[in-house]
């Protein structure tokens, strides 16, 4: 499941904020992988340094691997991969020429990276191969959301036989379908024609009264969290974009309730976090305790230099 989203301040401070919702019950929580940290991608012996310090949201696996669902570096990039199910079309083999992923390999790729138009002309030189990775029990099917330092946002698909990078002036993602289809959705609830450009999208959800579905569908999510988010005018502060990501977050999440625990196939939230990109700054909220920690990357660098950290906020 999962729900993102990105926003720029009045004060010029880019943000990234997501849910994450997976019906593992495997811890999620903050970790730091610092400049020099060896990235070794699953599907090759060699390994790559990475040039910058990330922060994000992971898990540990057995084998001693960091899975990373989201994360920023310290350029200010950053990126979150949300599950594509029956959309996602990967390359069935390893192609000649090309570094070959797995999906879940390719975080620690975008984040080698300053910019989106940095990745974009690197992305030729990808391929994504549908092998599972270390010791998880298949390859998994994502989409993911990139933004940069200067609010540029975009979403990579892997649609049609190859990598598409489409602009997301919306600045949310969900699930499965695919970003057009989203928008072709949204564009028939607010009444107006799809093909419209942005100010007129943005002028009809200003003033679009109608009732939202309140349920856990992707598609609803994402309608929901697009014109609540539009109808809202631009936060002046850092605090106060936080505060309305937060909102917003606390809108979908998806309840931890001791049926879903029980059962291995249904999603709940196991966190929200909200990155300042701006500020290399991280808000954690545990939707087990409640709880809400704040990390700020400058100072991680200088208590641990050199020291992967994963912080106990489960």
């Amino acid at each position: 499941m999962c729900t993102a989203i990105t926003l720029q301040s009045e004060n010029n401070h880019a943000f990234f904020a997501r849910t994450m919702d997976l019906p593992t019950t495997t811890p999620w929580r903050p970790i730091y992988l610092p400049a020099g940290f060896m990235w070794q991608p699953s599907t090759s012996d060699q390994g790559q340094t990475l040039p910058m310090a990330i922060l994000g949201g992971g898990r540990w696996t057995p084998g001693n691997h960091y899975l990373l669902g989201d994360g920023m570096n310290e350029a200010g990039l950053a990126c979150a991969e949300l599950y594509f199910p029956m959309e996602a079309r990967y390359e069935s083999k390893m192609v000649a020429g090309k570094l070959n992923i797995t999906p879940q390999d390719f975080i620690y790729w975008a984040l080698l990276h300053h910019s989106i138009a940095e990745l974009q002309l690197d992305l030729p030189n990808i391929s994504i191969i549908a092998q599972k990775w270390y010791g998880e029990d298949n390859w998994r099917p994502f989409h993911w959301l990139i933004t940069d330092v200067e609010g540029n946002t975009a979403i990579l698909e892997p649609r049609g036989g190859k990598l598409t990078l489409t602009e997301d002036p919306l600045h949310v993602l969900t699930n499965t379908p695919d970003y057009p289809a989203h928008v072709k959705r949204l564009a028939k609830t607010l009444a107006i024609d799809p093909q419209l450009p942005l100010a007129k999208f943005k002028t009809a959800v200003h003033v679009f009264n109608g009732d939202l579905a309140h349920t856990n569908l992707l598609t609803d999510r994402f309608q929901r969290t697009a014109i609540h988010l539009w109808q809202q005018d631009k936060p002046v502060t850092t605090n106060a974009a936080e505060s309305e990501l937060l909102q917003l977050l606390d809108d979908v999440v998806i309840p931890r309730t001791p049926e879903r625990l029980r059962r291995s196939n249904m999603d709940y939230t196991h966190y929200e976090d909200v990155l300042d990109l701006t500020e290399g700054t991280m808000t954690f909220k545990s939707v087990r305790t409640g709880q809400i920690h704040r990390l700020r990357l400058d100072d991680i660098k200088t208590a641990k230099p050199h020291q992967v950290v994963a912080y106990p906020f489960t």
